[in-house]
């Protein structure tokens, strides 16, 4: 990755947005709409989350509130990420596209290779491959994957991603996965090697995991200064792992920040938060209930941080 420009001696970030696919909004204003009214405001990435299916009554622990519980109605509709991300790809040009992230041990690698790839080259290699390693236990048991194995399956999902992205696969002898020789993966993405994979996840095992074997590290935090401010030590502490792993080339960091109970202000100073913490981009996973609301705090952010 290239220099950044700087900016009082802060480097200048990025910004982009989380797009409606969890809720109705999705319909209304509509997907399409969201996207290429983000593109317009100077969104540099549009970014879809992820679950196939939602628990009724689920006991499993939600890391992201307080107290462990969802914070939204699991009825409202969840737009599945891959057709979701192929539709904003026909109606974007410049913006990158992206999970944040990908539940990718419930789901077997070669079908998440085949459909990375595949919008990967459709989009023109925009796409940025987020994943974790997921929470929902019942989700995972319904789709028929262990989720006490999660961890040791999503790395190695991604080592044959990765293999898949060159074409031929010679046979992988996997723990959870193999495949036979001479397997046929066309068409290659676009990318080379290959979009990158960015880990998810804010916990210390997370970070190692993104400094072992990921293109770069994707949390999560609040829209609040002081909690983004408080990722710098950790952005720092995964530069020396990488060291420590051998592990050299582009490595990107991006931070999705909830706003959902912020302010304009708030949204716009946890954005400049993060750039101040070494970010190179923020997401800003925005309500969309008011249109508006969302594309003027995008507007603000990115002139606030460029």
């Amino acid at each position: 990755m290239g220099r950044r420009p700087m900016r009082k001696g802060v480097p200048d970030m990025k910004i982009g947005i989380s797009l409606p696919t969890a809720s109705r909004e999705a319909f209304s204003p509509g997907l399409a709409s969201a996207a290429q009214h983000a593109e317009e405001e100077g969104a540099a990435s549009l970014w879809v989350n992820d679950h196939l299916a939602m628990v009724a009554g689920a006991r499993s622990s939600y890391p992201y509130s307080a107290d462990g519980h969802i914070t939204w109605d699991v009825s409202e509709p969840q737009l599945e990420a891959f057709a979701s991300l192929a539709h904003v790809a026909a109606v974007t040009t410049t913006a990158r596209l992206g999970t944040a992230v990908l539940v990718l041990p419930q789901r077997h690698p070669v079908e998440v290779a085949k459909a990375v790839a595949t919008i990967d080259v459709l989009s023109g290699g925009r796409l940025t491959l987020g994943v974790g390693a997921g929470w929902l236990a019942e989700e995972m048991h319904a789709l028929g994957y262990s989720f006490e194995q999660r961890t040791s399956r999503m790395e190695e999902c991604i080592r044959l991603l990765r293999a898949c992205w060159t074409g031929r696969v010679d046979g992988f002898d996997g723990q959870h996965f193999t495949t036979p020789p001479g397997l046929v993966m066309e068409p290659r993405p676009l990318q080379e090697p290959g979009p990158p994979v960015l880990v998810g996840g804010a916990s210390a095992a997370a970070r190692r995991r993104a400094a072992r074997v990921g293109d770069g590290w994707l949390p999560v935090t609040d829209a609040d200064a002081s909690s983004v401010t408080a990722f710098q030590p950790r952005l720092a502490e995964i530069t020396e792992l990488r060291k420590t792993y051998s592990r050299s080339g582009p490595f990107t960091s991006i931070l999705k920040i909830n706003c959902s109970r912020a302010s304009d202000a708030e949204v716009v100073a946890a954005a400049v938060a993060a750039r101040q913490a070494g970010f190179d981009e923020a997401v800003l996973d925005l309500p969309w209930s008011v249109p508006e609301r969302a594309l003027r705090c995008l507007r603000h952010a990115v002139k606030a941080v460029s």
